[in-house]
């Protein structure tokens, strides 16, 4: 498997933490500013992507030329997050503060158990990752000055700097004070926990606005009015080697993508999509959705596995796996037809896949469990197809996200994007199919089949259902099947074949007729 950063962050991060994945979710996002942590119903941190803006790589506030030094900084600020919102997976325990916080002015509150909480990390850092906290601390002191600079541009915010600094001192002594208490404190002791944040909510000064980007804060703004031009930041030791390591692979992983990417630019110019990405990834969720659907993922690959797709003319019956027993009583009754060479597999000839999963905001309901599925459906496609076959996974709303490309591997790239999926927007079920069409399209092989995981609600565009149908019935005109799971009863005269999601078990033992009697109607 190629490494990715999303790959490398998240050893990374529970290295730091010393939790298990399936315990916490991890998305990274290229859309995100930020880093974000969700408390409930279960920890999930959201760690920013780099990404493009106007052509120039941008990070958490900071627009960035792309040079060897740009790099260095935006990955130090980059794993300094990873770094941070592991130690808050490690030593954050929000219950403390639920209740709490009800009823509070919500940012207020926040920006106070952040205050606490932030110094706790700090300081689980220090004790343990010595190397990491050291370089973080120059990033944090870097911002700092940035921050004082700033405010001395800003004529109210300097006035207002003038006016405090006769309580510097107070103010200092009071947040040093304040420090010690709160390393002091024990995690069997709520009250004194509650105690702490009362008094720092109260107070007008402990708090301040200076937020580190690289840390996550309920008050971080979504929209950036002002970007950090090209800082530059030198880090050092295990810190400069991770970061230097970041910034190769990013560069590959790029490079990657783009060729990706790139097979679909001339397939895509007539569809309606507002673009064409990867999936955001989420491994916990991955392995969660595994174990919750593991016996019905054996059953699905080896039956699969194990349907012939090909007519066989006297299948060889002198190979395979010699049975003894078998053998000896073929000799002993004198009769040839006892077979006694057991085959492991069927004959199979190449097959194409494209699985593709409605993720738009009509299929909400029934989502969590249509999700069960559309992985067990991906395991069976990799089982089937993983000696002489292709195939892809993909979902679609107003967008047409790839999962696995037909030319990736199923690693743990691919099944994090699967636990990554998720639900927004509308349904150009038309455009997905016209696209998977075109994807299968590109190969010459028999046998093609588009598994289309969806509610039927096609959304978002004119004559949405027309296009729908006009769509079906030109894949399977070039010879595509066109096999819909999760379309009500009734709803079934344009599909090659179509039925309703019943509950994981019966989905599966009816999706594995369905297949028989499919690929028996092309033998």
């Amino acid at each position: 498997m190629k490494d990715t950063i999303q790959d490398m962050a998240h050893q990374l991060f529970f290295e730091i933490c010393d939790k298990k994945p399936i315990d916490i979710d991890t998305f990274f996002l290229d859309q995100l500013n930020f880093p974000r942590i969700d408390y409930e119903p279960r920890m999930t941190v959201y760690i920013p992507m780099p990404r493009q803006v106007q052509g120039i790589q941008a990070l958490q506030g900071c627009a960035f030329i792309e040079d060897e030094h740009a790099y260095k900084t935006l990955f130090a600020l980059y794993f300094a997050s990873v770094c941070h919102s592991a130690g808050h997976a490690q030593v954050t325990n929000y219950s403390t503060y639920k209740k709490w916080i009800s009823g509070k002015n919500k940012k207020r509150a926040f920006e106070t158990m952040e205050f606490i909480e932030d110094i706790r990390v700090d300081e689980f850092l220090k004790n343990n990752f010595s190397e990491y906290y050291f370089e973080i601390k120059k990033i944090e002191d870097y911002f700092k000055i940035l921050n004082e600079k700033k405010e001395t541009e800003d004529k109210e915010k300097r006035t207002k700097k003038v006016f405090t600094q006769k309580f510097v001192s107070d103010i200092k002594i009071e947040r040093e004070k304040i420090k010690q208490e709160i390393l002091e404190l024990s995690l069997k002791d709520k009250e004194k926990f509650i105690e702490v944040a009362n008094r720092i909510y109260d107070s007008s000064n402990i708090l301040t606005d200076d937020k580190l980007p690289f840390t996550d804060h309920y008050a971080h703004p979504k929209r950036i009015e002002k970007w950090v031009q090209n800082p530059k930041i030198s880090v050092e030791g295990t810190f400069f080697n991770i970061v230097d390591r970041f910034g190769e692979v990013w560069i590959d992983q790029l490079k990657r993508r783009a060729k990706v990417k790139k097979k679909y630019g001339g397939i895509t110019e007539d569809l309606e999509f507002d673009k064409i990405d990867f999936a955001p990834e989420n491994i916990g969720e991955y392995l969660r959705l595994k174990n919750a659907t593991h016996l019905f993922l054996k059953k699905m690959s080896s039956q699969i596995k194990m349907t012939p797709n090909v007519m066989d003319e006297g299948m060889p019956e002198d190979m395979g796996l010699l049975q003894m027993q078998a053998a000896i009583q073929a000799v002993a009754s004198d009769n040839p037809r006892i077979q006694i060479f057991e085959q492991d597999d069927y004959r199979r000839i190449e097959e194409e896949w494209a699985i593709v999963v409605d993720t738009s905001s009509s299929m909400r309901l029934k989502f969590d469990e249509m999700k069960k599925f559309a992985i067990c459906l991906g395991e069976a496609a990799n089982e089937v197809n993983s000696k002489n076959g292709k195939w892809g996974f993909f979902t679609f709303n107003n967008n047409f996200t790839i999962v696995k490309d037909h030319y990736e591997q199923y690693d743990q790239n691919s099944k994090s994007r699967i636990g990554g999926i998720e639900i927004k927007g509308l349904s150009f079920i038309a455009d997905a199919v016209k696209l998977c069409s075109r994807i299968l399209d590109r190969e010459n092989i028999e046998r093609r089949y588009i598994f289309l995981i969806t509610d039927g609600q096609a959304l978002g565009t004119h004559e949405a259902d027309t296009k729908m149908q006009e769509a079906i019935a030109e894949a399977r005109k070039k010879g595509i099947s066109v096999v819909a799971i999760g379309i009500p009863t009734g709803v079934t005269k344009i599909y090659s074949m179509c039925m309703p999601y019943e509950g994981l078990r019966k989905t599966v033992s009816k999706f594995l007729n369905a297949y028989t009697l499919l690929v028996g109607d092309d033998l």
